[in-house]
């Protein structure tokens, strides 16, 4: 039962280093990593290295894939950039197998005790300091889970061990492999186990290759049953990180197979007789072969598999409207040229809110396709004013602060009145059958004001006549509303049926308020000074 248990818990510690790595390296360097990876792009081999740099920092392929995937969805890459990065990532990951494969005990024991002194003096406690903190109590973790993993073996009956190494068939070897990956969702982790069942003289050279082939196909069939509900371009960064694993077995295999008809000898009876008395290195190797030619292959095919991958997995509406149309990481140098660029994105969205509500006098309405296109202007709504907030934090001139500013205020307001219209039309369509007419009158008046900002957005210069009528529109109406809720409250429908068109009402209300503000915050004059 200790062998159990020290295994077990060498996973899970393995398991929450990763996790910790991961997540306190993407706190503190994930928007350095982001321009990292955007810049990297110019060419698919410098993009390659730094998947595999940002890779190796976080052993985690998928963290690096969903940092390639929010690139992609904001339209800063493209599939076929992103694909190097993913197939680097992979290589990557392999320095923790290469870890695993050499005694680190020593190592551990101060790393742990340097973090919890780190921790003792209070160092987390500085905001600039507690990631990286984090991220080494992470290491620490990971390193003693592997230390775990690596001696438990060492604890078994002699009589067990003896039978274990009887070894296995190939075919159940593979199937191992393929079945630890999948339920850990990583190659790496079944590999760590199959190095440190070698060390401790469990399994053959043989069994372990076996088992690392399996493990690294596991992987891939992890990842596709982790994505399993996803659409557009995160369905294909799966995909890819499948083709990786397919291609670079099945390289391996081909030369595998190769070493089979060349040598004298059965190629892993070759390999024992080279390496000497630790053959676990070998499988550190191995794995990194497996990486490193299903990364290189695909990269090299990176054309033809992203054409592949758009034809099995097209991009949908909702990733199509997130991605910002004007807004540029590159515009920051010059602050007056990104505060046009992002009033430019802000009045594009702005002309896109009638199709935020229900257009309920066509016949071909549909309400899916307006909610895609809801969450992916709010998407771009939510970007456009990072990039706007990172801007006002570059130390700007008075007037550039001033504009800057405004801008954010106006795009905050912008996103208050997406949600709020969102908000609206899914009430609205929450009514079975024929409409209240007065919900009907709500949504095709609130249609009508939306229409006019857009028409007043639009025209060039700005007509301060059109302002000044949205002004008076959506004026204060408390009084309209609150004999509307006395009529319905005294009326004789069905109270489940009042409350639902009380809600609408309320939400009706809400928004010509917002849009009030947004007319103003958007005005000829503001426009003029911005």
């Amino acid at each position: 039962m200790i062998v159990l248990a020290e295994l077990l818990a060498g996973l899970g510690l393995l398991f929450v280093g990763l996790r910790l790595i991961s997540h306190h390296l993407q706190q503190t360097t994930g928007r350095r990593m982001r321009r990292l990876l955007q810049s990297a792009t110019r060419s698919a081999w410098l993009g390659f290295a730094a998947g595999t740099g940002v890779g190796a920092a976080t052993q985690s392929s998928n963290a690096v894939t969903l940092i390639a995937g929010n690139l992609v969805r904001s339209g800063t890459l493209t599939v076929r950039d992103a694909v190097p990065v993913v197939a680097g990532a992979n290589v990557g990951t392999a320095a923790l197998v290469f870890l695993a494969s050499v005694d680190l005990h020593l190592i551990v024991l101060y790393l742990v005790a340097l973090i919890g002194l780190g921790y003792q003096l209070r160092f987390d406690r500085h905001p600039s300091r507690r990631d990286w903190i984090g991220a080494g109590l992470g290491l620490a973790l990971l390193f003693l889970g592997l230390d775990f993993i690596k001696s438990a073996p060492h604890r078994l009956d002699p009589v067990l061990l003896g039978a274990l190494l009887q070894g296995m068939p190939p075919l159940l070897a593979f199937v191992v492999g393929l079945a630890v990956a999948t339920v850990t969702q990583s190659a790496s982790t079944a590999t760590i186990l199959a190095v440190a069942a070698m060390q401790a003289g469990f399994v053959g050279l043989n069994d372990g290759i076996w088992l690392v082939l399996g493990a690294n196909i596991g992987s891939g069939a992890a990842v596709m049953i982790a994505g399993s509900g996803l659409t557009g371009s995160g369905r294909q960064l799966c995909l890819t990180q499948v083709a990786i694993k397919i291609a670079g077995s099945a390289l391996v295999a081909l030369g595998w197979l190769a070493a089979w008809l060349a040598l004298p000898q059965p190629p892993d009876a070759w390999l024992a007789a080279h390496i000497g008395a630790n053959p676990a290195p070998a499988l550190s190797i191995l794995f990194l072969l497996l990486q490193l030619s299903g990364g290189l292959a695909v990269t090299a095919a990176r054309g033809p598999v992203q054409r592949r991958l758009e034809r099995l997995s097209p991009p949908t509406t909702e990733e199509r409207e997130s991605r910002p149309r004007y807004i540029d990481e590159h515009a920051m140098d010059d602050p007056l040229t990104a505060v046009e660029l992002a009033t430019l994105e802000r009045d594009r969205l702005i002309r896109l809110l009638p199709q935020l509500l229900p257009d309920l006098d066509h016949a071909g309405y549909a309400p899916a396709a307006r909610r895609a296109q809801q969450h992916g202007n709010t998407t771009v709504a939510v970007e456009t004013e990072a990039f706007v907030v990172e801007l006002i934090d570059r130390h700007l001139q008075h007037d550039d602060l001033h504009a800057a500013l405004h801008l954010q205020n106006s795009l905050a307001t912008l996103q208050s009145l997406q949600q709020t219209l969102f908000a609206f039309a899914e009430a609205v369509d929450a009514f079975a059958g024929p409409r209240p007419a007065l919900v009907f009158t709500l949504s095709e008046s609130l249609r009508t004001l939306t229409l006019l900002l857009t028409d007043a957005v639009e025209a060039s210069p700005a007509d301060a006549a059109d302002f000044a009528l949205l002004a008076q529109l959506t004026g204060d109406r408390g009084d309209m509303l609150e004999r509307l809720r006395r009529d319905l409250a005294a009326s004789r429908h069905d109270a489940e049926l009042i409350r639902r068109v009380l809600a609408v009402a309320g939400l009706f209300e809400r928004a010509v308020w917002l849009l009030g503000r947004l007319a103003a915050a958007v005005g000829p004059d503001t426009r003029a000074a911005a």
